[in-house]
């Protein structure tokens, strides 16, 4: 008697030992809106999750990654806009001073002007982004350009360009190279053919041959800027369609993630009431039971 007595009393608590969990399980799932409190409840699903956790990880850092590039790139292109006008009104000039009713105090002022052109030029290509690096220039600090006070000017030949990753095994060039914009090739630049304009119009006397030489140069200039900037807008349209694709595959995760997460609150509610009513059952019953003596059983 004394055994079964001892089992009674064992399987009754143990009973409403796993009862009592149960309850606060689905309590806890109301509470959170979670039905996975622990690996063990679903290790497939924990397992399913704790990928979408790292898959959200990447896409923060993807996503912080494509706004710092587009703004570089807006960036970029603003300043490439503004180089393009300086050569613009430098196209103007030359062919003012290549007019044969010039006299050479009027190109002196074009002279004048277009080394302020240059001037201007040199400053638009030492643009700081808003990392507060040099926008076409290096990334240990360096100017994009040097003016050597003298007509020539230094620009990097081995700026690296900043290569920004996007997602999975895809980057983007964030910005451009200086020289890029403006190398003239044969050991040439915008700036110093511009310079050596500005010198022979200030200079004054016959400079026909190299009026004709530099207009040639200057459309080339303005050519080189016009691809670097198509280059630029495609990259940053690229960005566009990439924040796109991420926007979506972060809905898809969040969609699946709540079809692995979230309880049915209302089919919880209701699980919780069966068993706070089973529960309450159990105790009172295991009560009457256990008040009961052997004189009891055997009436």
């Amino acid at each position: 008697m004394q055994i079964s007595t001892n089992l009674f009393y064992s399987t009754a608590s143990n009973r409403l030992s796993q009862m009592g969990a149960r309850a606060s399980e689905l309590q806890t799932q109301i509470s959170t809106g979670k039905k996975i409190l622990k690996p063990s409840d679903d290790p497939a699903a924990a397992q399913q999750l704790a990928e979408l956790d790292r898959r959200d990880a990447d896409a923060a850092v993807y996503g912080s990654n494509m706004t710092l590039a587009g703004s570089l790139l807006d960036q970029a292109s603003s300043v490439l806009s503004q180089i393009n006008n300086q050569l613009i009104q430098a196209t103007t000039l030359a062919t003012q001073a290549a007019n044969g009713t010039q006299t050479d105090a009027t190109r002196k002022v074009i002279g004048t002007e277009l080394k302020s052109i240059v001037d201007s030029l040199v400053s638009l290509a030492n643009t700081r982004n808003v990392r507060g690096q040099p926008l076409f220039g290096s990334a240990t600090g360096g100017l994009a350009v040097t003016d050597n006070k003298d007509g020539t000017f230094t620009i990097p030949d081995d700026a690296p360009v900043s290569e920004v990753p996007i997602s999975d095994g895809q980057s983007v060039q964030a910005t451009e190279s200086a020289k890029r914009i403006f190398d003239l090739g044969g050991g040439d630049n915008t700036l110093a053919m511009l310079s050596r304009l500005a010198t022979a119009l200030s200079t004054g006397g016959d400079i026909s041959a190299t009026m004709s030489s530099s207009l040639d140069s200057i459309s080339k200039a303005v050519d080189q800027v016009a691809d670097v900037t198509a280059s630029v807008g495609a990259r940053g349209a690229r960005i566009d369609l990439q924040q796109q694709l991420l926007t979506t595959a972060n809905t898809d995760r969040s969609e699946l993630r709540g079809k692995l997460e979230q309880v049915d609150i209302t089919d919880a509610v209701v699980q919780l009431q069966q068993m706070m009513t089973a529960l309450s059952a159990s105790q009172a019953s295991f009560t009457k039971l256990s008040q009961l003596s052997l004189f009891d059983y055997l009436k």
